[in-house]
Protein backbone atom coordinates (compact mmCIF):
# COMPACT_ATOMS: atom_id res chain seq x y z
CA UNK A 1 0.00 0.00 0.00
CA UNK A 2 1.13 3.45 -0.78
CA UNK A 3 2.55 5.33 2.11
CA UNK A 4 3.73 9.21 2.01
CA UNK A 5 4.22 11.56 5.49
CA UNK A 6 2.15 13.47 5.37
CA UNK A 7 2.48 16.04 9.19
CA UNK A 8 0.13 18.53 7.82
CA UNK A 9 -3.57 18.43 6.19
CA UNK A 10 -3.63 17.40 2.87
CA UNK A 11 -5.84 18.25 0.20
CA UNK A 12 -7.24 14.55 -1.30
CA UNK A 13 -7.95 14.30 -5.30
CA UNK A 14 -9.71 11.34 -6.36
CA UNK A 15 -11.90 10.11 -9.14
CA UNK A 16 -13.75 7.16 -10.17
CA UNK A 17 -15.32 5.50 -12.24
CA UNK A 18 -17.19 3.00 -10.27
CA UNK A 19 -17.10 1.01 -7.13
CA UNK A 20 -16.81 2.47 -3.53
CA UNK A 21 -14.67 5.45 -1.75
CA UNK A 22 -14.03 5.12 2.03
CA UNK A 23 -12.12 7.55 3.89
CA UNK A 24 -10.58 7.89 7.32
CA UNK A 25 -9.25 11.17 8.78
CA UNK A 26 -7.41 10.76 11.81
CA UNK A 27 -4.50 12.18 13.88
CA UNK A 28 -1.81 10.78 11.64
CA UNK A 29 1.52 12.01 10.46
CA UNK A 30 1.12 9.65 6.69
CA UNK A 31 -1.16 9.22 4.36
CA UNK A 32 -2.17 5.38 3.12
CA UNK A 33 -3.86 4.26 0.22
CA UNK A 34 -5.67 1.33 -0.73
CA UNK A 35 -7.21 0.30 -3.92
CA UNK A 36 -8.62 -3.46 -5.00
CA UNK A 37 -11.04 -4.33 -6.82
CA UNK A 38 -14.69 -4.62 -5.66
CA UNK A 39 -14.86 -8.32 -7.31
CA UNK A 40 -11.83 -10.19 -7.06
CA UNK A 41 -13.26 -12.60 -9.34
CA UNK A 42 -14.24 -10.16 -12.06
CA UNK A 43 -11.44 -9.23 -14.69
CA UNK A 44 -12.66 -5.49 -15.25
CA UNK A 45 -12.32 -4.94 -11.80
CA UNK A 46 -8.89 -6.38 -11.50
CA UNK A 47 -7.82 -4.83 -14.04
CA UNK A 48 -9.58 -1.30 -13.00
CA UNK A 49 -7.41 -2.05 -9.87
CA UNK A 50 -4.12 -2.59 -11.35
CA UNK A 51 -4.19 0.19 -13.45
CA UNK A 52 -5.20 3.23 -10.91
CA UNK A 53 -3.14 5.76 -10.77
CA UNK A 54 -1.77 7.50 -6.88
CA UNK A 55 0.42 10.42 -7.32
CA UNK A 56 1.60 12.47 -4.24
CA UNK A 57 2.79 15.94 -4.73
CA UNK A 58 3.20 19.28 -2.23
CA UNK A 59 0.69 18.51 -0.17
CA UNK A 60 -1.84 17.25 -2.37
CA UNK A 61 -2.90 13.37 -3.34
CA UNK A 62 -4.37 12.38 -6.72
CA UNK A 63 -5.92 8.83 -7.55
CA UNK A 64 -7.73 7.89 -10.58
CA UNK A 65 -8.97 4.74 -11.15
CA UNK A 66 -11.89 2.97 -13.34
CA UNK A 67 -13.62 4.16 -16.60
CA UNK A 68 -11.21 6.78 -17.10
CA UNK A 69 -8.07 4.89 -17.67
CA UNK A 70 -10.12 2.10 -19.08
CA UNK A 71 -11.55 1.62 -22.79
CA UNK A 72 -14.81 2.68 -23.45
CA UNK A 73 -17.07 0.26 -21.98
CA UNK A 74 -14.69 -2.08 -20.44
CA UNK A 75 -14.76 0.21 -17.24
CA UNK A 76 -14.41 -1.65 -13.64
CA UNK A 77 -15.60 -1.26 -10.47
CA UNK A 78 -13.02 -0.60 -7.76
CA UNK A 79 -12.77 0.38 -3.23
CA UNK A 80 -10.46 3.28 -2.39
CA UNK A 81 -9.32 3.18 1.44
CA UNK A 82 -7.87 6.22 2.23
CA UNK A 83 -6.33 6.81 5.44
CA UNK A 84 -5.42 10.91 5.81
CA UNK A 85 -4.80 13.46 8.69
CA UNK A 86 -7.26 15.52 10.23
CA UNK A 87 -8.64 18.42 8.94
CA UNK A 88 -7.59 17.54 5.35
CA UNK A 89 -9.44 18.66 2.15
CA UNK A 90 -11.73 16.58 0.17
CA UNK A 91 -12.36 16.76 -3.66
CA UNK A 92 -14.00 13.97 -5.22
CA UNK A 93 -15.65 12.84 -8.18
CA UNK A 94 -17.49 9.52 -9.52
CA UNK A 95 -19.29 8.04 -12.26
CA UNK A 96 -21.22 5.84 -10.38
CA UNK A 97 -19.56 4.90 -6.47
CA UNK A 98 -20.46 5.69 -2.73
CA UNK A 99 -18.42 7.88 -0.99
CA UNK A 100 -18.00 7.70 2.79
CA UNK A 101 -15.91 9.86 4.85
CA UNK A 102 -15.03 9.38 8.29
CA UNK A 103 -13.44 11.95 10.93
CA UNK A 104 -13.43 15.49 10.58
CA UNK A 105 -12.35 17.67 7.34
CA UNK A 106 -11.87 20.74 6.32
CA UNK A 107 -13.22 22.66 2.42
CA UNK A 108 -15.24 19.56 0.88
CA UNK A 109 -16.71 19.11 -2.85
CA UNK A 110 -18.25 16.11 -4.32
CA UNK A 111 -19.36 15.42 -7.70
CA UNK A 112 -21.36 12.17 -8.31
CA UNK A 113 -23.79 11.02 -11.83
CA UNK A 114 -25.10 8.25 -8.89
CA UNK A 115 -23.90 7.01 -5.36
CA UNK A 116 -24.32 8.23 -1.80
CA UNK A 117 -22.51 10.17 0.38
CA UNK A 118 -21.75 10.22 4.09
CA UNK A 119 -19.17 12.19 5.84
CA UNK A 120 -18.95 12.39 9.51
CA UNK A 121 -17.70 16.04 10.21
CA UNK A 122 -16.85 19.30 8.26
CA UNK A 123 -15.22 22.60 9.63
CA UNK A 124 -15.32 24.52 6.50
CA UNK A 125 -17.24 25.25 3.42
CA UNK A 126 -19.16 21.85 1.49
CA UNK A 127 -20.26 21.73 -2.68
CA UNK A 128 -22.26 18.53 -3.52
CA UNK A 129 -24.06 18.21 -6.76
CA UNK A 130 -25.08 14.24 -7.72
CA UNK A 131 -27.69 13.10 -9.98
CA UNK A 132 -28.83 10.71 -7.80
CA UNK A 133 -27.99 9.85 -4.56
CA UNK A 134 -28.82 11.14 -0.94
CA UNK A 135 -25.99 13.49 0.71
CA UNK A 136 -25.85 12.99 4.55
CA UNK A 137 -23.50 15.11 6.95
CA UNK A 138 -22.93 14.88 10.51
CA UNK A 139 -21.70 18.27 11.80
CA UNK A 140 -20.75 21.40 9.49
CA UNK A 141 -18.97 24.19 10.73
CA UNK A 142 -19.39 26.65 7.55
CA UNK A 143 -21.47 26.63 4.64
CA UNK A 144 -22.92 24.36 2.51
CA UNK A 145 -24.24 24.14 -0.92
CA UNK A 146 -26.09 20.96 -1.84
CA UNK A 147 -27.82 19.91 -5.57
CA UNK A 148 -29.55 17.10 -6.90
CA UNK A 149 -31.76 15.90 -9.33
CA UNK A 150 -33.36 13.17 -7.22
CA UNK A 151 -31.89 12.41 -3.41
CA UNK A 152 -32.65 13.55 -0.06
CA UNK A 153 -30.10 15.76 2.61
CA UNK A 154 -30.10 15.02 5.80
CA UNK A 155 -27.43 17.38 8.28
CA UNK A 156 -27.48 16.70 12.09
CA UNK A 157 -25.89 19.72 12.98
CA UNK A 158 -25.32 23.21 11.27
CA UNK A 159 -23.66 26.22 12.23
CA UNK A 160 -23.66 28.00 8.57
CA UNK A 161 -25.96 28.72 5.90
CA UNK A 162 -26.85 25.56 3.90
CA UNK A 163 -28.70 26.19 0.05
CA UNK A 164 -30.32 22.60 -1.16
CA UNK A 165 -32.02 22.11 -4.68
CA UNK A 166 -33.66 19.64 -6.28
CA UNK A 167 -36.18 18.38 -8.43
CA UNK A 168 -37.10 15.22 -6.02
CA UNK A 169 -35.75 15.53 -2.90
CA UNK A 170 -36.24 16.11 0.81
CA UNK A 171 -34.08 18.54 3.46
CA UNK A 172 -33.70 16.98 7.12
CA UNK A 173 -31.92 19.14 9.42
CA UNK A 174 -31.85 18.16 13.30
CA UNK A 175 -30.38 21.70 14.81
CA UNK A 176 -30.00 24.72 12.68
CA UNK A 177 -27.85 27.51 13.63
CA UNK A 178 -27.63 29.81 10.82
CA UNK A 179 -30.03 30.30 7.41
CA UNK A 180 -31.10 27.07 5.43
CA UNK A 181 -32.66 27.47 1.88
CA UNK A 182 -34.49 24.95 0.04
CA UNK A 183 -36.08 24.22 -3.47
CA UNK A 184 -37.84 21.27 -4.95
CA UNK A 185 -40.44 20.40 -7.12
CA UNK A 186 -41.20 17.63 -4.96
CA UNK A 187 -39.73 16.97 -1.54
CA UNK A 188 -40.34 17.94 2.16
CA UNK A 189 -38.52 20.01 4.71
CA UNK A 190 -38.12 18.78 8.44
CA UNK A 191 -36.26 20.77 10.64
CA UNK A 192 -36.04 19.63 14.39
CA UNK A 193 -34.41 22.51 16.22
CA UNK A 194 -34.20 26.34 14.49
CA UNK A 195 -33.29 28.79 16.66
CA UNK A 196 -31.29 31.61 14.64
CA UNK A 197 -31.08 32.32 11.15
CA UNK A 198 -33.82 31.46 9.04
CA UNK A 199 -35.89 29.21 6.55
CA UNK A 200 -36.80 29.72 3.82
CA UNK A 201 -38.54 26.83 2.13
CA UNK A 202 -40.65 26.35 -1.74
CA UNK A 203 -41.79 22.83 -2.67
CA UNK A 204 -44.25 22.02 -5.15
CA UNK A 205 -45.56 18.58 -3.74
CA UNK A 206 -43.70 18.20 0.17
CA UNK A 207 -44.52 19.33 3.70
CA UNK A 208 -42.63 21.57 5.87
CA UNK A 209 -42.16 20.48 9.61
CA UNK A 210 -40.38 23.21 11.99
CA UNK A 211 -39.77 22.99 15.72
CA UNK A 212 -38.26 25.97 17.42
CA UNK A 213 -37.27 26.34 21.16
CA UNK A 214 -38.57 28.47 24.16
CA UNK A 215 -36.60 31.74 23.79
CA UNK A 216 -36.94 31.97 20.41
CA UNK A 217 -39.53 34.20 18.51
CA UNK A 218 -40.46 33.45 15.27
CA UNK A 219 -42.06 35.96 12.33
CA UNK A 220 -43.57 33.50 9.65
CA UNK A 221 -44.81 34.01 6.35
CA UNK A 222 -46.69 30.46 5.22
CA UNK A 223 -48.21 29.65 2.50
CA UNK A 224 -50.00 26.48 0.93
CA UNK A 225 -52.54 25.97 -2.16
CA UNK A 226 -53.61 22.60 -1.46
CA UNK A 227 -52.71 21.77 2.22
CA UNK A 228 -52.96 23.04 6.01
CA UNK A 229 -51.12 25.27 8.24
CA UNK A 230 -51.01 24.18 11.81
CA UNK A 231 -48.65 26.95 14.09
CA UNK A 232 -48.08 25.74 17.51
CA UNK A 233 -47.02 28.97 18.26
CA UNK A 234 -48.59 32.29 20.82
CA UNK A 235 -49.51 34.89 18.77
CA UNK A 236 -47.18 37.93 19.97
CA UNK A 237 -46.55 41.20 18.89
CA UNK A 238 -42.42 40.83 18.71
CA UNK A 239 -39.63 38.87 20.59
CA UNK A 240 -39.35 40.15 24.15
CA UNK A 241 -36.10 41.14 25.92
CA UNK A 242 -33.36 38.72 25.28
CA UNK A 243 -35.37 36.80 22.50
CA UNK A 244 -33.92 35.25 19.67
CA UNK A 245 -35.71 35.36 16.48
CA UNK A 246 -36.01 32.89 13.85
CA UNK A 247 -37.33 33.70 10.15
CA UNK A 248 -39.65 31.10 8.34
CA UNK A 249 -41.09 31.66 4.65
CA UNK A 250 -42.41 28.47 3.51
CA UNK A 251 -44.28 27.80 0.57
CA UNK A 252 -45.73 24.19 -0.85
CA UNK A 253 -48.00 23.56 -3.65
CA UNK A 254 -49.33 20.30 -2.07
CA UNK A 255 -48.51 19.97 1.24
CA UNK A 256 -48.92 20.56 5.06
CA UNK A 257 -47.08 23.11 7.23
CA UNK A 258 -46.19 22.42 11.08
CA UNK A 259 -44.61 24.60 13.42
CA UNK A 260 -43.99 24.14 16.85
CA UNK A 261 -42.09 24.43 20.11
CA UNK A 262 -38.92 21.77 19.77
CA UNK A 263 -38.67 19.11 22.04
CA UNK A 264 -35.93 19.94 24.99
CA UNK A 265 -32.70 17.79 24.09
CA UNK A 266 -32.20 15.38 26.88
CA UNK A 267 -28.52 16.03 26.83
CA UNK A 268 -25.84 17.63 25.12
CA UNK A 269 -25.20 21.03 23.92
CA UNK A 270 -28.07 23.88 22.43
CA UNK A 271 -26.08 26.55 21.52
Amino acid sequence: MPTFHTPEPITAVVEVGAGAVHLAATDRDDTVIDITPRDPERASDVRAAEQARIDFHNGTLVVTAGRKLLPLGRGGAVRVDIELPTGSRLDISSASAGVDADGVYSDCRFASASGPLRVATVSGNMKADTASGDVAVGDLEGNARIATASGDATIDRIEGDVRFQAASGSLTIGRLRGHAKHQAASGSVTVTDAATGGLRAQTGSGEVEVGIPEGTAARLELKTHSGTVDNGLQSSDGPVDGEQTFMLQARTGSGDISIRRAVEPVSGRRD
